[in-house]
């Protein structure tokens, strides 16, 4: 194998694999990245066996061929290199790397070791898709996951298509994302079907879109895998096994008590409120007498304490609840619009977070109990 590429363009494919380079100390090789040609493309690939990444860069190929070298030596020599043009040739064992200043020998492993990228059985399911709406409804719902190896179906995002939408949904059992792409966004061979994404999946596609900008994308659903399509990134993953929370069920169909305030300026009430939260990291919203404004306080013992009036509307009764001040926050910025209006029934029930301009958006949190 020897190749001709732009240091720029490797630099970029290298980071796009970066995200699922194992880290098996069994299992040494998949600390390496793949490189090789098919046809006229070369790639570079890497696998955690959960998760693989594939991505197509623009060179010159000289030679057709394969090599398999470990990630962070390659990827530490091509960032460092102060020349565009790089010669990568592989010669025995060794990848060798060859610039107008610079030539470095890489020890190499047998690619046929490398292991085999599985492939999508059915291409006939698929959902086609903008880079900039899949990256935005992604990003809304990713900050409600979180890993969990006691409930493996909740450490992902809920992909569901139903009734001509379709719904990405991500919990950690503490708050609650939910957002409705509408099926006029997008284009599915698929009526019904609902997958579990792993975190981990969900974060390395969310990367690649930021990366992407434009474009579209297609996800690919099998019966136990999901493949991304995203420009010149291919991103293969097992699904979660299991099945996801009847959410529905905690989402409160109306509340009783209201208040609507102003997005920026309760986030930064909770900025500062933050600085004297406790241990739990709790902010506690108590609604004036008057009904007109709303305090944000916290205190610690160590530290002393805040308390942050914003000017309120109010709907039912007063009332005055707690948060982790980080689940309250999250659930601020995946909003764009000024007015959120935030509803309840009991302190000890989950509260929901809303912009009445962005139905297709749904944010729950529970307080912490009193």
């Amino acid at each position: 194998m020897k190749l001709i590429i732009l240091k720029t363009n490797l630099v970029e494919g290298l980071n796009a694999v970066e995200g699922s380079v194992g880290s098996d100390t069994n299992l040494p090789i998949l600390k390496n990245v793949f490189l090789g040609t098919e046809g006229n493309n070369i790639i570079i690939t890497s696998t955690n066996l959960e998760l693989a990444i594939k991505r197509i860069v623009s060179g010159k190929i000289i030679e057709a061929g394969a090599a398999t070298v470990p990630f962070q030596v390659l990827s530490s020599i091509i960032k460092n290199l102060n020349t565009e043009r790089v010669t990568l040739e592989e010669k025995g064992n060794n990848l060798t790397i060859i610039t107008d200043n610079y030539e470095a020998s890489v020890l190499a492993q047998d690619p046929k070791d490398f292991p085999i990228i599985p492939g999508i059985q059915n291409k006939k399911n698929s959902i086609k898709t903008g880079v900039e709406p899949l990256k935005e409804a992604l990003s809304n719902v990713i900050v409600a996951a979180q890993f969990s190896d006691i409930r493996p179906e909740i450490s992902g995002v809920l992909v569901n298509l139903s009734g001509g939408k379709i719904t990405l949904v991500a919990t950690d059992s503490f708050r609650l994302a939910e957002v409705t792409i509408n099926f006029n966004q997008t284009q599915s061979s698929l009526k019904e079907a609902a997958v579990i994404i792993p975190l981990k999946t969900g974060t390395e596609v969310l990367r690649i879109l930021n990366a992407e900008k434009e474009g579209n994308a297609e996800i690919f659903i099998d019966q136990n895998q999901v493949l991304f399509e995203i420009g010149n990134n291919y991103v293969i993953s097992r699904l979660v096994d299991g099945k996801f929370p009847d959410y529905q069920a905690i989402v409160p169909r109306e509340t009783k008590n209201e208040i609507s305030f102003n997005r920026e300026e309760m986030m930064n009430a909770v900025k500062l409120a933050k600085v004297f939260a406790g241990r739990a990291n709790d902010v506690s919203l108590v609604v004036g007498d008057n009904g007109k404004f709303l305090e944000v306080c916290s205190s610690d013992a160590s530290l002393g304490e805040n308390r942050y009036r914003l000017p309120v509307k109010l709907r039912g009764s007063k009332f005055k609840i707690s948060f982790n001040w980080r689940y309250l926050m999250d659930g601020l910025k995946i909003y764009k619009g000024e007015e959120i209006v935030l509803g309840m029934n009991d302190p000890d029930r989950a509260v929901v977070l809303k912009n009445p301009n962005e139905p297709f958006l749904l944010y729950i949190a529970m307080p912490i109990k009193s």
